[in-house]
């Protein structure tokens, strides 16, 4: 089907004062509510549409002296890519070898970042395009999404990646393992320009500071460089509290929403953390099993944690502490509050987004980001409000749940809340973007996001 993307910009034009780019953009995402959102499918503030991710029938068999493969099928529902965005499914894997009761991440063998050797499918399923992010901290796990445009739902069978055994010191003729694999649905958020405050009145938001006559006028971000804070003319500020330097600087290594990244299409579940639950040791995984949602059977290595609605995003009762593990553990990394307003906003003309507070849906399609029927009254971002909060990198867990050393640690030290129902909805409203909360007392739920490489524009 072809896209009316150029009429539709053109009826863009008489609302907003967006360049061509822009206008492509925002004619082709707001089509892909319409088109691509099949009746019934989440969207932001419905949380009661659970994850549909599926991965079954994971296996390990040797492959040669460096590598063995990993076999498994997966399957989600509503997913679509187009021209813009699309969304994607990021797989890992755990092993425990014979004679151990410690579940350990699976390091992956990749000789280039899109399609590497050794990745595969069957034929007869859903075409797809994988992506192994590298790095330092990557060969973690995979990026899985379709190979064309369109939309619909996603069944492949016999899916192949490549454990890198060299790496993690194990022999072919050894490879005596239990092997898990776990699958969370992503949405790609492209490189784009983007605003930061809406030109409204919210709660302690961010402008761009001119001569101090004024504290509503949107600041741009426009790369991934440094950001001047202050008052002084050009520079970012914020009204009243959870205020950067006055001075300062945000320094190019924090991510400030300009560069791609995949971010969790859903908060964390209660099934992904009981997933997490069940590859701890037995005393981790009771410091870190929040209430009595979470209900475990057996005994360790074989207990498993259960959840009585595993697709359902946890509306509260967990700490910085409990998700920032969960995400390391995964792979990912936090979101900063700059991206969560990119994520939001999108690249459009700032100004769309100054309502009412109760339906503010992000403009890429990530669901429940705020506002609406969320079943959860925020979530938890890096804050630039805080010394703690700017010295963040952006690095990416490492498949254990220790932290790395530039989040914010388990006192919540830089983290703020963003989102939420009502006035907090608004993407650049930043009330709570100074509260320290590490205990598990809010309702307040949390999203990772992996940076994407540069081969996931392709």
């Amino acid at each position: 089907m072809v896209l009316p993307v150029e009429a539709y910009a053109a009826g863009l034009a008489r609302i907003a004062n967006m360049n061509q780019t822009q206008l492509r953009i925002a004619a082709l995402v707001a089509l892909a509510w319409g088109i691509v959102a099949a009746p019934g499918s989440a969207r932001a503030g419905w949380g009661d549409v659970p994850s549909s991710v599926q991965i079954t029938n994971v296996s390990v068999t040797p492959r040669d002296a460096a590598t063995a493969t990993v076999t498994f099928d997966l399957a989600w529902s509503d997913s679509w890519r187009h021209e813009v965005n699309h969304d994607a499914v990021w797989v890992f894997f755990k092993v425990r070898r014979a004679g151990s009761d410690a579940w350990q991440p699976v390091r992956l063998a990749a000789n280039t970042t899109l399609n590497p050797r050794g990745y595969g499918q069957a034929d007869g399923s859903t075409p797809l395009e994988v992506i192994v992010p590298g790095g330092d901290d990557g060969f973690l796990g995979l990026l899985v999404r379709t190979t064309d445009c369109g939309q619909g739902n996603v069944r492949a069978q016999r899916v192949t990646a490549l454990w890198d055994i060299a790496a993690d010191r194990v022999a072919p003729q050894a490879i005596d393992v239990a092997i898990r694999g776990f699958a969370i649905e992503m949405v790609y958020v492209p490189e784009a320009a983007f605003h930061l405050g809406s030109g409204g009145l919210e709660w302690y938001r961010f402008y761009r500071s001119t001569d101090g006559s004024q504290n509503t006028l949107p600041y741009r971000v426009t790369d991934s460089g440094p950001i001047p804070t202050g008052r002084q003319p050009g520079r970012l500020w914020a009204r009243k509290a959870a205020q950067p330097e006055d001075g300062g600087l945000i320094p190019a290594s924090f991510p400030n929403g300009y560069a791609a990244i995949y971010c969790m299409k859903k908060q964390v579940t209660f099934g992904q953390y009981a997933d997490f639950l069940n590859t701890l040791p037995p005393a981790a995984a009771t410091a870190r099993c929040p209430d009595r949602r979470f209900l475990a059977s057996g005994r360790h290595p074989e207990a498993a944690y259960a959840a009585a609605d595993p697709g359902q995003t946890i509306p509260g009762g967990i700490s910085w502490a409990d998700e920032a593990a969960f995400l390391a553990w995964a792979g990912l990394r936090p979101i900063t509050e700059l991206e969560f307003e990119k994520i939001a906003r999108g690249p459009m003309q700032a100004g769309w987004d100054v309502g009412d507070g109760w339906d503010h849906p992000s403009y890429w399609t990530v669901q429940e980001l705020g506002g609406g029927w969320n079943i959860n009254e925020g979530e938890r971002t890096v804050t630039v409000a805080n010394a703690s909060g700017r010295r963040f990198k952006g690095t990416h867990g490492r498949g254990t749940p220790a932290l790395p050393a530039d989040w914010p640690q388990a006192d919540a030290v830089g983290a703020g809340i963003r989102g939420g129902f009502g006035q907090y909805g608004l993407p650049s409203c930043r009330l709570r973007m100074a509260t320290i909360d590490a205990g598990r007392t809010g309702s307040y739920g949390m999203r990772g996001a992996r940076t994407a490489p540069r081969e996931a524009a392709e």
